[in-house]
Formats: structure tokens, sequence, C-alpha cells
């Protein structure tokens, strides 16, 4: 019946590519190419519906997913130059960073910094990250510093991404609330008098 026609058709697509290309794996090759141009599909002997559902099916399965690596370090240093050499760890870290590794180092909150880096290969990635965790160790302990390792290089799921950023964003609005308190005193005085000399004007 018709059930046996929709398992089919699946392997059909393959089958007709292997055809065509007799080298092993072609098919899939093919598959690839038609992720990125779906006319491919087109010599297929399909109807448009199914050669919608394959070419979903196809993105979704062959579409490289990225992936963020991040790895949680304490970078603290109690000698003379202090915050200094731990900026100029952080910067030894940033250093690797390039165009197609694009490396962050964000402060949670003195002294925990997270490194991290998004990327199609998940290997590069934890490497990437190892190796700026590599050079910030290295800084910090030649300035007499202390650098630990807090949480391992490892991918993060969307959710422990959004709950960092989450993270990053209060500390962000913490910091400003901390900086508006020590002006808004002096801001509150200078309002006074400019309501005043507008009740004067009027």
């Amino acid at each position: 019946g018709s059930s046996g026609i929709n398992a089919e058709w699946p392997l059909r697509p393959g089958w007709c590519f292997d055809k065509k290309y007799p080298t092993s794996g072609k098919s899939h090759e093919m598959f690839k190419e038609a992720a990125q141009k779906p006319e491919v599909l087109d010599e297929l002997d399909i109807d448009d519906h199914t050669k919608e559902v394959l070419l979903k099916n196809i993105k979704r399965r062959l579409t490289p997913q990225a992936v963020k690596v991040r790895a949680d370090v304490e970078v603290l240093c109690y000698a003379y130059e202090g915050i200094d050499a731990v900026k100029a760890a952080l910067r030894a870290g940033l250093k690797l960073a390039t165009e197609e590794v694009p490396l962050k180092i964000n402060l949670i909150a003195p002294p925990i910094y997270v490194i991290s880096v998004t990327l199609f290969n998940e290997e590069k990635g934890v490497e990437a990250v190892r190796a700026s965790m590599e050079a910030i160790k290295n800084s910090i302990e030649a300035s007499k510093g202390t650098f630990n390792v807090k949480l391992d290089p490892k991918v993060v799921t969307e959710r422990e991404d959004q709950k960092l950023q989450e993270e990053l964003e209060q500390r962000e609005r913490d910091m400003m609330e901390k900086d508006g308190d020590e002006d808004s005193e002096d801001e509150e005085s200078e309002d006074d008098e400019e309501e005043e000399s507008d009740e004067n004007e009027v």
C-alpha cells in the first residue's frame, strides 16, 4: 500500500545518485551540495512536496551546527602589579583570537573569568580555549599571581549559554547601579537648584 511507497522514497534519491555517480558515498556528497544548492534535487524523479521534505531533512542533518566551548578560570594577583598583572594576563589570552577563532573573555565576578569561543568544530574550540588558558596562566604566574581552573573547557548547551548571558547582564546592571548610586547624590542637589531657577523664571 501507500506506506510501502513512503518507506521507500527516502532511499530512492540516494540510490538514484549512487547509480549516476558510482563512486562510493557519492550520494552523501550530493546531499551535502543540495543543502547549499537545492536545485541539485531537480534531477530526481520526485514531486515538489517530497523534494521539500527531503530538503528539510538534508538541511537538518547535514548543516553543521556551531558549538560554544566555555571554560571558567580564576585569575588573581596580590603582588605589587595586582590588577595590571591580571589585565596583562587576560590580554595574553585574547591575543590568540583570530577571525576564524573569535575567542572572548568576560568577567563573571572578580576573580572569575569565562573564556569562550563559538565554532563549527568542537575539538578546535576546546583547543583554542585551552591555548588561551595556558597563555593566561603563564602570564599571571610570571607576575607571581595565581591561576586556577574552575570549569574545564566544555561544550555548553543553549540553555547554559543563556544562563551565562543573564549572569553577565545582571553583573552589568549591578555595576551601573553601583555607579549610579555614587553619582545620584550630586545630581539630586543639582536638579533641585535647576528646579528653583526654572520657577523664578516663570
